[in-house]
């Protein structure tokens, strides 16, 4: 069995061995989505939280900044609402942005998911961990394979609470239409 970043598929472990199972939780599916699936299957599921809290993350941090920064196409007058922002936004400006988007993501198949034709339809390569493309400019990865491990899992922690953060900071504006800070008393 190939060892990918030191994890090796555990079938008598929960979701395969890989990182992620927490205190006070540990391993956590309660609806059952992984109970009886193949490692292809999981590994997917995987990389999709992965990818998912990683743009939760940064949508977090975009809330936060895009209220309280002042700019040219919002005015100075601030808090505003994040949510009214992307609609805003001239054409001319969302193409480039989704352009490089489109790009980023086109790059993450090239190196994660088989072509169509090549293997069973959404899957993963054999030999891709979940979630690592192999970008590491500041060379922030551990070489170890717990400590590899246990920045995952923190990642991964980090990734879920960014997830339920940006989905109550969205349905929070849509709600009372005050942005974040504001409702905190913060500004």
């Amino acid at each position: 069995v190939l060892k990918i970043n030191g994890w090796a598929p555990d079938a008598a472990q929960p979701c395969y061995g890989l990182p992620g199972a927490i205190a006070p939780f540990g391993y956590f599916d309660p609806l059952g989505f992984l109970k009886d699936s193949e490692l292809g299957t999981v590994k997917r599921f995987r990389e999709a939280e992965i990818m998912h809290g990683r743009v939760a993350m940064m949508a977090t941090v975009g809330y936060l900044i895009g209220e309280n920064t002042p700019t040219i196409a919002f005015g100075f007058n601030h808090p505003i609402i994040a949510n009214d922002q992307l609609a805003s936004i001239p054409g001319t400006v969302l193409f480039p942005f989704f352009l490089a988007i489109n790009l980023c993501e086109a790059y993450r198949a090239s190196k994660g998911w088989v072509e169509p034709g090549m293997g069973d339809l959404f899957s993963l390569r054999e030999n891709y961990y979940p979630g690592d493309l192999g970008f590491d400019p500041l060379g922030l990865k551990p070489t170890d394979a717990a400590e590899f491990a246990n920045m995952q899992a923190k990642e991964l922690s980090n990734g879920r609470l960014a997830m339920i953060a940006a989905a109550g900071m969205c349905v929070q504006e849509l709600v009372n239409g005050k942005p974040i800070l504001e409702n905190l008393g913060i500004v």
